[in-house]
């Protein structure tokens, strides 16, 4: 069976560079994509040079940079950053909200564009991907026309400003190792015969999988750099991080992964929704309310695709420092939001001190079963079971904000930007 030839495409400061895309304005500017609190800037005046980007600093400092442009990124602005510091490294910096819905339909163009040119095709985050191209190019030089023709297809589809670097080789690790090797806009090669000088030049930390956990472990070992991680046995790897990890870090040195692109998406392990609030929440009644919206919205996310819960878990960011969270499994599985809040209000209220306020606050349905939402043996839970069919056919049609319980009335939440998806597609 001839060796396969894996391609991996992933975009360069992708929500950004989706933005300067959509407005000329921004183009050549150092802009950063905040996930929420940051309100909308009108860019599209002529005399945009002379406008003056005033943001709250309250809205800043609750804010983090999500994507950063190429020209942000070379004054130093990461992300994960938080907007206040952002903009104190790069005063000139234009900070904008994150518009998932766009995002979204940018990355649907590009898989359609992957899959015309190839027989399967793996997303593997919201701008990247992985391609099996071994049929399709033939041997490498194929491969790297096809590559050419894909960013071709990207400039002319969804436009010259959003760039993509490009790896190919023979298994997915070092097809990804390739693309990130060059960036912005750059292509990777690496055939086989290459593979082995290609993983000794890379650092630990551009493994993907060797986090910053990992590392500091592989350090205290004397382990710095892919040659002394090769030169370790597997047996002592097994030893310090148990099998699965022991033998990735084995195979991983030696160029050696996964080659199997799925092109068919794995099912959710969890359905959550976590918000970080413009205040703080200090009372019950606060925290009450804005759960059980949190709720609501992950119950109508596992009715839209077909599942029920059998553990519920909670998260909360205190105002100042320190976190909480905590999971409990349920009597019965669940799909509807206030029964989800029943059990998450018993997690939280165990679980926190009552004397600090908070900041952010999540929940999330676990243990995830695939099926059609179980009709109630008794009369009342006969109704609520068609109230939430007629409720859920509104939202297919309306959008997922079409109703509300009189309880939940005064929260709001707006879209959350994040690198995988975005959590009120209909």
């Amino acid at each position: 069976m001839p060796q396969k030839i894996i391609l991996h495409l992933d975009f360069n400061s992708y929500f950004a560079s989706v933005e300067q895309q959509a407005n000329p304005f921004l183009r050549g500017k150092a802009i950063a994509i905040a996930g929420k609190g940051v309100d909308s800037i009108d860019l599209s005046h002529t005399h945009y040079k002379n406008i003056r980007f005033n943001v709250k600093q309250a809205s800043l400092q609750r804010t983090v940079v999500t994507t950063a442009s190429k020209e942000a990124k070379k004054l130093g602005v990461k992300t994960a950053m938080s907007s206040l510091e952002a903009r104190r490294i790069a005063p000139e910096l234009i900070i904008i909200p994150g518009d998932p819905k766009k995002y979204s339909e940018v990355t649907d163009r590009f898989l359609k564009i992957l899959n015309k040119y190839c027989d399967k095709v793996e997303q593997f985050s919201t701008d990247e991907a992985f391609a099996d191209i071994t049929n399709n190019a033939g041997d490498y030089f194929g491969a790297t026309m096809l590559a050419q023709m894909i960013r071709n297809d990207i400039r002319l589809e969804i436009g010259e400003a959003c760039t993509v670097s490009i790896g190919i080789a023979p298994n997915k690790l070092v097809a990804k190792l390739a693309g990130e090797s060059v960036k912005p806009n750059g292509i990777t090669i690496v055939p086989p015969k290459c593979v082995d000088k290609f993983i000794l030049s890379r650092k630990l930390d551009d493994i993907c999988g060797i986090g910053r956990s990992t590392e500091r472990q592989l350090h205290s070992l004397g382990i710095t750099t892919m040659k002394t991680l090769r030169e370790t046995s597997l047996k002592d790897l097994v030893a310090v991080f148990k099998e699965d990890r022991g033998y990735f870090l084995y195979f991983a040195s030696r160029g050696i992964g996964d080659d199997e692109v799925n092109n068919v998406a794995e099912e959710p392990k969890s359905i959550g929704h976590s918000y970080t609030f413009p205040h703080d929440l200090d009372t019950d009644i606060e925290l009450q309310m804005n759960l059980l919206a949190l709720c609501d919205k992950v119950a109508w996310r596992m009715r839209r695709d077909g599942f029920v819960a059998t553990e519920i878990g909670v998260c909360a960011n205190y105002k100042e420092s320190g976190s909480i969270g905590a999971v409990r499994r349920c009597q019965t599985p669940m799909e509807d939001g206030l029964a989800l809040f029943k059990s998450a209000w018993a997690v939280l209220d165990k679980a926190r001190n009552p004397n600090i306020p908070i900041r952010l606050l999540g929940v999330s349905a676990r243990g995830l079963i695939k099926s059609e939402m179980p009709q109630g043996l008794f009369p009342k839970q006969e109704k609520m079971h068609k109230t939430l069919q007629a409720l859920d056919k509104a939202q297919t049609r309306h959008g997922s904000g079409i109703w509300q319980r009189a309880s939940t009335m005064k929260t709001s939440f707006k879209e959350r930007v994040s690198g995988f998806n975005y959590d009120h597609k209909v």
